[in-house]
Protein backbone atom coordinates (compact mmCIF):
# COMPACT_ATOMS: atom_id res chain seq x y z
CA UNK A 1 0.00 0.00 0.00
CA UNK A 2 2.90 2.75 -0.17
CA UNK A 3 2.40 3.69 -3.32
CA UNK A 4 -1.32 4.40 -3.17
CA UNK A 5 -0.73 6.23 0.26
CA UNK A 6 2.52 8.19 -1.37
CA UNK A 7 -0.45 9.30 -3.44
CA UNK A 8 -2.60 9.99 -1.69
CA UNK A 9 -0.42 12.30 0.49
CA UNK A 10 0.86 13.75 -2.84
CA UNK A 11 -2.67 15.26 -3.26
CA UNK A 12 -3.57 16.48 -0.18
CA UNK A 13 -0.20 18.23 -0.20
CA UNK A 14 -1.25 19.55 -3.87
CA UNK A 15 -4.67 20.60 -1.97
CA UNK A 16 -3.09 22.06 0.84
CA UNK A 17 -0.48 24.44 -1.46
CA UNK A 18 -3.38 25.43 -4.00
CA UNK A 19 -5.48 26.46 -1.17
CA UNK A 20 -3.12 28.73 0.11
CA UNK A 21 -2.10 29.91 -3.51
CA UNK A 22 -5.99 30.76 -3.49
CA UNK A 23 -6.06 32.50 -0.32
CA UNK A 24 -3.36 34.53 -1.37
CA UNK A 25 -3.83 35.79 -4.27
CA UNK A 26 -6.95 38.08 -5.24
CA UNK A 27 -8.23 39.92 -8.39
CA UNK A 28 -9.51 43.61 -8.02
CA UNK A 29 -12.96 44.08 -9.05
CA UNK A 30 -12.38 47.89 -9.73
CA UNK A 31 -12.40 48.22 -13.77
CA UNK A 32 -8.86 49.50 -15.08
CA UNK A 33 -10.71 52.48 -16.77
CA UNK A 34 -11.80 55.97 -16.02
CA UNK A 35 -15.46 57.08 -15.83
CA UNK A 36 -18.74 56.47 -14.32
CA UNK A 37 -20.44 52.82 -12.55
CA UNK A 38 -23.70 52.15 -14.18
CA UNK A 39 -25.51 52.14 -11.08
CA UNK A 40 -29.07 49.76 -11.27
CA UNK A 41 -31.47 53.03 -10.46
CA UNK A 42 -29.43 55.77 -11.24
CA UNK A 43 -28.69 56.87 -15.02
CA UNK A 44 -25.15 57.75 -16.32
CA UNK A 45 -24.44 61.50 -17.11
CA UNK A 46 -23.37 60.59 -20.40
CA UNK A 47 -21.37 63.53 -22.70
CA UNK A 48 -17.63 62.77 -22.67
CA UNK A 49 -17.85 60.61 -19.15
CA UNK A 50 -17.67 56.57 -20.26
CA UNK A 51 -20.50 54.43 -18.57
CA UNK A 52 -18.61 51.26 -17.20
CA UNK A 53 -21.41 48.14 -17.00
CA UNK A 54 -20.51 45.80 -14.61
CA UNK A 55 -22.35 43.21 -15.06
CA UNK A 56 -19.33 41.29 -17.30
CA UNK A 57 -17.18 41.40 -14.28
CA UNK A 58 -19.85 39.82 -11.71
CA UNK A 59 -21.53 42.36 -10.12
CA UNK A 60 -23.90 44.93 -10.14
CA UNK A 61 -24.00 48.06 -7.72
CA UNK A 62 -27.35 50.43 -6.63
CA UNK A 63 -26.84 53.89 -4.85
CA UNK A 64 -28.60 54.28 -1.49
CA UNK A 65 -29.87 57.17 0.16
CA UNK A 66 -27.04 58.63 2.56
CA UNK A 67 -29.42 60.92 4.10
CA UNK A 68 -26.98 62.79 7.08
CA UNK A 69 -27.67 66.25 7.57
CA UNK A 70 -24.97 68.58 9.53
CA UNK A 71 -24.13 72.26 9.14
CA UNK A 72 -26.48 72.55 6.82
CA UNK A 73 -25.08 69.80 4.13
CA UNK A 74 -28.06 67.91 3.26
CA UNK A 75 -27.07 64.74 0.81
CA UNK A 76 -28.91 62.48 -1.34
CA UNK A 77 -27.91 59.36 -3.59
CA UNK A 78 -24.46 59.53 -4.25
CA UNK A 79 -23.01 58.60 -7.81
CA UNK A 80 -19.67 56.28 -8.23
CA UNK A 81 -17.30 56.77 -10.33
CA UNK A 82 -13.72 54.89 -11.21
CA UNK A 83 -10.99 57.10 -10.44
CA UNK A 84 -6.94 57.07 -11.02
CA UNK A 85 -5.75 59.45 -8.31
CA UNK A 86 -2.73 60.45 -10.27
CA UNK A 87 -4.91 61.75 -13.13
CA UNK A 88 -6.93 64.80 -13.20
CA UNK A 89 -10.42 65.07 -14.47
CA UNK A 90 -13.02 67.67 -15.29
CA UNK A 91 -16.07 65.48 -16.30
CA UNK A 92 -18.43 68.32 -16.75
CA UNK A 93 -21.85 67.91 -15.26
CA UNK A 94 -19.83 70.24 -11.82
CA UNK A 95 -17.60 67.34 -11.13
CA UNK A 96 -13.71 67.64 -11.10
CA UNK A 97 -11.30 65.15 -9.63
CA UNK A 98 -7.79 67.25 -8.99
CA UNK A 99 -4.14 66.13 -8.85
CA UNK A 100 -3.53 66.20 -5.91
CA UNK A 101 -7.70 65.98 -4.87
CA UNK A 102 -8.44 67.68 -1.75
CA UNK A 103 -9.63 64.50 0.50
CA UNK A 104 -8.59 61.29 -0.06
CA UNK A 105 -5.15 60.37 -1.95
CA UNK A 106 -4.97 56.58 -2.71
CA UNK A 107 -1.89 55.01 -3.53
CA UNK A 108 -3.66 52.25 -6.15
CA UNK A 109 -3.96 52.95 -9.67
CA UNK A 110 -7.62 52.53 -10.03
CA UNK A 111 -10.53 52.60 -7.20
CA UNK A 112 -14.07 53.34 -6.57
CA UNK A 113 -14.63 56.92 -5.96
CA UNK A 114 -18.18 58.26 -4.33
CA UNK A 115 -19.51 61.38 -5.45
CA UNK A 116 -21.76 62.99 -3.12
CA UNK A 117 -25.16 64.86 -4.23
CA UNK A 118 -27.05 67.90 -2.48
CA UNK A 119 -31.11 66.44 -1.10
CA UNK A 120 -31.79 67.26 -4.77
CA UNK A 121 -32.10 64.51 -7.31
CA UNK A 122 -29.21 63.29 -8.76
CA UNK A 123 -31.17 61.48 -11.58
CA UNK A 124 -31.99 65.02 -12.38
CA UNK A 125 -28.57 66.10 -13.46
CA UNK A 126 -27.53 67.87 -14.82
CA UNK A 127 -29.66 70.12 -13.03
CA UNK A 128 -28.71 68.20 -9.61
CA UNK A 129 -25.78 69.86 -8.13
CA UNK A 130 -22.89 67.48 -6.70
CA UNK A 131 -21.00 68.84 -3.38
CA UNK A 132 -17.89 70.39 -3.59
CA UNK A 133 -17.93 69.58 -7.22
CA UNK A 134 -17.52 65.95 -7.21
CA UNK A 135 -14.58 65.83 -4.62
CA UNK A 136 -16.80 64.88 -1.39
CA UNK A 137 -16.45 61.13 -1.63
CA UNK A 138 -19.55 60.37 0.50
CA UNK A 139 -21.85 57.30 -0.37
CA UNK A 140 -23.68 54.19 0.39
CA UNK A 141 -24.14 51.16 -2.26
CA UNK A 142 -25.20 48.06 -2.65
CA UNK A 143 -22.58 45.85 -3.97
CA UNK A 144 -24.61 42.29 -5.60
CA UNK A 145 -22.67 39.29 -7.24
CA UNK A 146 -25.61 38.11 -9.17
CA UNK A 147 -26.17 34.83 -7.28
CA UNK A 148 -22.48 33.84 -6.93
CA UNK A 149 -21.04 33.43 -3.35
CA UNK A 150 -17.53 34.62 -2.92
CA UNK A 151 -15.95 32.49 -0.12
CA UNK A 152 -13.76 35.83 1.07
CA UNK A 153 -14.05 39.45 -0.29
CA UNK A 154 -11.67 41.49 0.58
CA UNK A 155 -12.36 45.63 0.79
CA UNK A 156 -9.77 48.37 1.39
CA UNK A 157 -11.09 51.92 2.87
CA UNK A 158 -8.45 54.98 2.28
CA UNK A 159 -8.46 57.98 4.81
CA UNK A 160 -11.19 57.09 7.04
CA UNK A 161 -11.22 59.60 9.51
CA UNK A 162 -14.72 59.48 11.41
CA UNK A 163 -16.40 56.44 12.80
CA UNK A 164 -19.08 56.17 9.97
CA UNK A 165 -17.23 53.98 6.84
CA UNK A 166 -17.71 50.22 6.91
CA UNK A 167 -19.88 47.41 5.58
CA UNK A 168 -23.30 47.78 7.13
CA UNK A 169 -25.00 44.91 5.67
CA UNK A 170 -24.19 41.30 4.39
CA UNK A 171 -25.98 38.76 2.55
CA UNK A 172 -29.29 40.99 3.43
CA UNK A 173 -28.24 41.03 7.38
CA UNK A 174 -27.03 44.06 9.43
CA UNK A 175 -23.76 43.67 10.71
CA UNK A 176 -22.53 47.60 10.94
CA UNK A 177 -18.48 46.28 10.96
CA UNK A 178 -17.86 49.98 11.06
CA UNK A 179 -13.62 51.02 10.94
CA UNK A 180 -11.99 53.37 13.74
CA UNK A 181 -10.86 56.95 12.12
CA UNK A 182 -7.46 57.10 11.41
CA UNK A 183 -4.82 59.28 10.36
CA UNK A 184 -5.46 61.21 7.36
CA UNK A 185 -4.69 59.07 4.21
CA UNK A 186 -4.57 55.49 6.04
CA UNK A 187 -5.36 52.46 4.38
CA UNK A 188 -8.00 49.61 5.90
CA UNK A 189 -9.26 46.38 5.25
CA UNK A 190 -12.43 44.60 5.67
CA UNK A 191 -12.38 40.69 5.09
CA UNK A 192 -15.78 39.19 4.70
CA UNK A 193 -16.81 35.65 4.02
CA UNK A 194 -19.11 33.65 2.18
CA UNK A 195 -20.66 37.28 0.34
CA UNK A 196 -23.23 37.34 -2.13
CA UNK A 197 -24.29 40.75 -1.68
CA UNK A 198 -23.02 43.67 0.42
CA UNK A 199 -23.69 47.53 1.32
CA UNK A 200 -20.55 49.52 2.25
CA UNK A 201 -21.08 53.16 3.84
CA UNK A 202 -18.27 55.81 3.18
CA UNK A 203 -17.61 59.24 4.62
CA UNK A 204 -19.62 61.32 6.94
CA UNK A 205 -20.99 65.22 7.28
CA UNK A 206 -20.79 64.34 11.00
CA UNK A 207 -17.35 65.63 11.37
CA UNK A 208 -15.09 68.05 12.92
CA UNK A 209 -12.86 67.66 9.13
CA UNK A 210 -14.32 70.34 6.71
CA UNK A 211 -16.11 69.74 4.48
CA UNK A 212 -16.46 66.77 5.71
CA UNK A 213 -14.39 62.91 5.29
CA UNK A 214 -14.56 60.87 2.31
CA UNK A 215 -13.61 57.88 1.61
CA UNK A 216 -12.77 55.71 -1.51
CA UNK A 217 -12.27 52.35 -1.32
CA UNK A 218 -11.22 49.00 -3.82
CA UNK A 219 -12.65 44.91 -3.52
CA UNK A 220 -11.06 42.50 -4.63
CA UNK A 221 -11.83 38.76 -4.68
CA UNK A 222 -9.72 35.15 -4.90
CA UNK A 223 -8.56 34.87 -8.40
CA UNK A 224 -10.83 32.38 -10.68
CA UNK A 225 -7.17 30.94 -11.67
CA UNK A 226 -6.48 29.16 -8.07
CA UNK A 227 -10.14 27.54 -8.51
CA UNK A 228 -8.77 26.02 -11.80
CA UNK A 229 -5.35 25.11 -10.32
CA UNK A 230 -7.33 23.31 -7.78
CA UNK A 231 -9.26 21.77 -9.98
CA UNK A 232 -6.33 20.63 -11.98
CA UNK A 233 -3.88 19.06 -8.59
CA UNK A 234 -7.33 17.59 -8.26
CA UNK A 235 -7.69 15.75 -11.63
CA UNK A 236 -4.11 14.94 -11.84
CA UNK A 237 -4.54 12.68 -7.94
CA UNK A 238 -7.78 11.05 -9.36
CA UNK A 239 -6.01 9.51 -12.14
CA UNK A 240 -2.71 8.89 -9.77
CA UNK A 241 -4.81 7.03 -7.83
CA UNK A 242 -6.19 5.19 -10.82
CA UNK A 243 -3.12 4.13 -12.07
CA UNK A 244 -1.83 3.19 -8.19
CA UNK A 245 -4.62 0.59 -8.18
CA UNK A 246 -4.09 -1.12 -11.30
CA UNK A 247 -0.43 -1.61 -9.79
CA UNK A 248 -1.72 -2.71 -6.99
CA UNK A 249 -4.43 -5.24 -8.54
CA UNK A 250 -0.78 -6.56 -9.96
CA UNK A 251 1.28 -6.49 -7.15
CA UNK A 252 3.30 -3.87 -7.43
CA UNK A 253 4.44 -1.78 -3.94
CA UNK A 254 1.65 -3.79 -2.09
Amino acid sequence: MKLRTAVITSFITGISLIAGTFKAQAMSLVPQTEGEIQLTNVSCLGGSITCIDTTSLGYTVTTQPFDFDNKGLQLGTSRLFVDKPTTANNWGFGITFKVPDAGTNPIEEYVFRPVAYLANNPEAAPTGTPAENGQLEIGRYLFDFLGKTYSEVEIKFYDVEALTSGIIKVNDIDVNDLLSPGLNNNVQTLTLKNVSNFVIQLGTTDSAIKPGDGVSFDVSVPEPTSVLGLAAVAATAVVGMRKSRKLANKGVGV
